[in-house]
Order: C-alpha cells, then sequence, then structure tokens
C-alpha cells in the first residue's frame, strides 16, 4: 500500500488553499489505489486463505489511517478545505458507480 505522509502545519500554512485542495487529492488518489490493493487481496483470498487475515489487517489501516489524517488536519485548522476534497472525491466516485451501474444494466439486457 502507499504510504501518504500529510505535510507538516507549517508547510501547509506556507502554502495556499489551491496547493493544498491538490494535497488532499492526491492522498484521495493514494487512497484509492490502496482500496484497489486491498481488493485484489480480496480476490485472491479465494485461492489464498492466508491473504484473508491480510485483507482484514489492510482494511483496518487504511480506515485508521484516514481517520488519522481527518483529526490532524481538523488540528491544523484545514478541515473546510478539506471538506471540498472530500466532496470532489464523493461525486468523482458517485460518476464511477453510475457508468458501472450503466454497464451492468446493459450488460443485463
Amino acid at each position: 500500500m502507499v504510504y501518504f505522509e500529510l505535510p507538516s502545519k507549517k508547510e501547509l500554512d506556507s502554502i495556499d488553499s489551491k496547493e493544498r485542495l491538490n494535497i488532499f487529492r492526491q492522498y484521495f488518489a493514494a487512497s484509492r489505489y490502496d482500496r484497489l490493493i486491498i481488493q485484489k487481496c480480496l480476490l485472491s483470498s479465494a485461492y489464498n486463505e492466508a491473504s484473508s487475515s491480510e485483507v482484514k489487517d489492510m482494511e483496518k489501516k487504511h480506515d485508521e489511517n484516514y481517520y488519522d489524517k481527518v483529526k490532524t488536519i481538523k488540528e491544523y485548522g484545514f478541515i473546510d478545505e478539506f471538506i471540498i476534497a472530500v466532496k470532489e472525491e464523493e461525486r468523482a466516485i458517485q460518476k464511477i458507480i453510475e457508468a458501472y451501474d450503466k454497464r451492468m444494466r446493459m450488460s443485463s439486457l
């Protein structure tokens, strides 16, 4: 999985909101990548039972990392900007879901 290190408060303070938004977007890109890695391991658990516990560990680490990032961003005072990036990410994921829904409906005809 990808380790994403959030810049320090001092570093975030020294850049403008557009740059901070880009950093938050990079975090979400890394998070999506990690989710794909977790999904790949989950799939492999069909033939490799050992990967089942690995998937659970990865899920736990991924979720804890997210909550830690949110806590840190709140402490740094940038939660409003982070929420902008969160809502962008939600919209992007919704578009992906809609594309899959459309494909799945088309294939069931």
